[in-house]
Order: structure tokens, then C-alpha cells, then sequence
């Protein structure tokens, strides 16, 4: 297996799982949590550092806490030290290896870093680790009025777009009735390819 180092896993697991009722990360799936099986999942993409963004004790906690994934971002960004990052949220729990390696491939395969998805979905996602980044999310974050959505930072970083082979792995998981359908999707393990 390929290991790529010039990528870090980000986990994005900072939500208040609202609509969740409980703290999702701490979801139980084949004998781990949701933030274990997604710290597993990037490890067998091929990325050995990983970032988690989360807030409670041990963990990188926002510095604007209630702004989205744009904070969490902001969060790890000085904690990364390599030229790109690998960003996955913590609620897609029939998200594959192979579709990772996928995005780390293509987004190592350029010449220039660049930001790169998947067009289904914002997430996952590659981001460069550029000034430019850090520049837009702080931007953003201290306005109060800016766009906090993973959707707009990858309009501003011109981001390459990418056709998913299996959309499902891309489903992520608000409300319980939602885990309940990737539960059972997962428990047809065909139905997952790539």
C-alpha cells in the first residue's frame, strides 16, 4: 500500500450533533466509535498523520466555536506541517479506503498542490496548505457574515472537481433515521465498490 506522506489526515468532529440527539463521533460501528473507524480509514488510505478536530479535552478545539467546518479547519491548519491535507468528516460511515487513495492519487499526481473533491460532495476533500488558505478562512471566520461552507472555500481554491464511483460512500449521517439506513447499507458490503 501506497503511503502518502506529503498528505495529513484532517477529521473534522467538532459538530454539536444536534440533529444526532447524541455526540456522533462516539457512534459505535464494527467495535469502534466513528472517530476510531475514520482514524482506521485514513491509516488504510495510506495517510500516517492525522489531525482531529474536535472540541473536548485532548483534542484541537475551535478558536470560533459555532462556525462549522471552516473552524475546525482553521483549528488544525497550524498544526499541519505537510503540503496538503486529506479532510474527512466524521459522520460518513460508508466511506472506503480505495475512494480516498482515489482523491490522494489524483490530487499527488499534478505538478502544483491544488485543491481537489469529489463533485457529489464537498467532502472529502484535498486542500493545499497555502497561505492563501489560512488567509480565506480567517477572512471568513472574522466577519461574522462570511460564507462558512466547505462549498464556498472550494470555489475560492478553484477546486478540481472528481467523479465518485459510488456516490453512497459519500453519504454522511445527521439524524438517527439517517444512520440507521448507512447501518443497514453497510451490512450489504457489495454495494460498496472502489
Amino acid at each position: 500500500m501506497a503511503i502518502f506522506t506529503e498528505f495529513t489526515g484532517v477529521i473534522l468532529a467538532g459538530g454539536q450533533s444536534r440533529r444526532m440527539g447524541r455526540d456522533k463521533a462516539l457512534l459505535p460501528l464494527a467495535g469502534r466509535t466513528l472517530l476510531e473507524h475514520m482514524q482506521l480509514l485514513l491509516r488504510q488510505a495510506g495517510v500516517a498523520d492525522i489531525l482531529i478536530s474536535r472540541n473536548q479535552p485532548g483534542f484541537i478545539t475551535d478558536s470560533y466555536p459555532g462556525k462549522g467546518p471552516l473552524a475546525g479547519l482553521a483549528a488544525v491548519l497550524p498544526h499541519c506541517t505537510t503540503p496538503q491535507m486529506l479532510v474527512v468528516p466524521v459522520d460518513m460511515p460508508l466511506l472506503q479506503p480505495g475512494l480516498l487513495r482515489h482523491l490522494l492519487t489524483t490530487a499527488s499526481a499534478g505538478e502544483s498542490t491544488g485543491a481537489w473533491y469529489f463533485g457529489e460532495s464537498p467532502l472529502p476533500c484535498v486542500l493545499p496548505n497555502i497561505p492563501q488558505l489560512a488567509d480565506y478562512l480567517t477572512a471568513q471566520l472574522e466577519s461574522g457574515q462570511g460564507d462558512f461552507s466547505v462549498r464556498g472555500l472550494l470555489r475560492y481554491l478553484n477546486a478540481n472537481a472528481l467523479a465518485a464511483c459510488d456516490v453512497l460512500q459519500l453519504v454522511n449521517t445527521n439524524t438517527p433515521q439517517q444512520w440507521q439506513q448507512a447501518l443497514m447499507q453497510r451490512d450489504q458490503p457489495d454495494r460498496l465498490s472502489l
